[in-house]
């Protein structure tokens, strides 16, 4: 399994374990665990990396629109507003769970390649 596979697992807001199981079990509410393979989750927390990324993508979305309206002054402002909140309300609700997703599949990538985890669960599976 490579990483790009392990992240976009994560994009789908899938197990990057396996890729069958559920990520959330609501709309960014993380699973503990995975109900296919049983990987833990509890642990990884994407805090604040996914709301970041979701303001960066929409304002590069949202921000061309913006300069288009103002320089055509033919359009209501009533439309203005409504197509840009709209547009604006559209990226966050879709980009947000993938976002998270992206991160948690991140999080869990570079704990699965740090060496000082992998002797951590050796020594605790040892008697």
């Amino acid at each position: 399994m490579t990483n790009k596979t392990t992240l976009w697992r994560g994009i789908k807001e899938r197990c990057p374990k396996c890729g069958q199981g559920q990520l959330f079990q609501s709309y960014i509410k993380q699973n503990d665990h995975c109900a296919i393979c049983h990987e833990d989750f509890s642990t990884i927390r994407a805090d604040d990396a996914p709301p970041w990324l979701t303001i960066l993508i929409t304002g590069h979305i949202v921000a061309p629109w913006i300069f288009f309206f103002v320089r055509h002054e033919e359009i209501s402002e009533f439309w203005e507003v409504f197509i840009l909140l709209s547009l604006a309300l559209f990226c966050v609700f879709t980009i947000l769970p993938r976002a998270k997703g992206f991160f948690i599949a991140a999080i869990w990538l570079t704990r699965q390649k740090n060496p000082e985890r992998e002797e951590e669960e050796n020594s605790e599976n040892t008697p």
